[in-house]
């Protein structure tokens, strides 16, 4: 099972990354459109000026995935370092499912925060989405971290 649990991570890492990049390259198009037209035309859109912090907002949380992806996440591990190597393997299981809990709490809370907007803004609230997108692949990803933890090793892969 933890196979087809690894072959789902590096899909939604392959995702995240072509994300990543179509992201980017949005985000210097709408700069770029919005200079020119305001510098050639003498008009700005606001359309393009309101959508350019979204953008970036989606950008920051496809870019800390992936950041999970590779445990290059902010961690305090400050007191884990005077552990003994058991007491930080329970440390870190324990941390993992605290982190699991509280993404999994926070994912659903963000449907709900979406639908909020949705109701609120009209088709507009759709782009709230990534944070019920975020909060599950972080869910994913602590989860995929525990089980890797608990003995299964990515040497097992195929």
């Amino acid at each position: 099972m933890y196979k087809w649990i690894a072959k789902l991570d590096r899909g939604l890492e392959s995702i995240e990354r072509v994300a990543a990049v179509g992201l980017y390259t949005l985000l210097i198009g709408l700069i770029c459109i919005n200079i020119l037209t305001r510098n050639i035309l003498h008009w700005t859109s606001d359309a393009l000026l309101a959508l350019s912090p979204t953008v970036v907002l989606w950008l920051c949380l496809v870019g800390a995935t992936l950041a999970l992806k590779y445990h290059r996440h902010i961690k305090i591990e400050l007191l884990l370092r005077f552990l003994p190597p058991a007491a930080q393997r329970l440390a870190t299981s324990l941390t993992r499912l605290f982190a699991m809990v509280i993404c999994g709490s926070l994912a659903w809370a963000s449907v709900i925060f979406v639908y909020g907007e949705i109701n609120l803004s009209g088709q507009r609230g759709w782009l709230a989405i990534c944070f019920p997108l975020f909060f599950s692949v972080a869910f994913f990803r602590f989860g995929c971290d525990l089980l890797r933890q608990w003995g299964h090793r990515e040497s097992e892969e195929p």
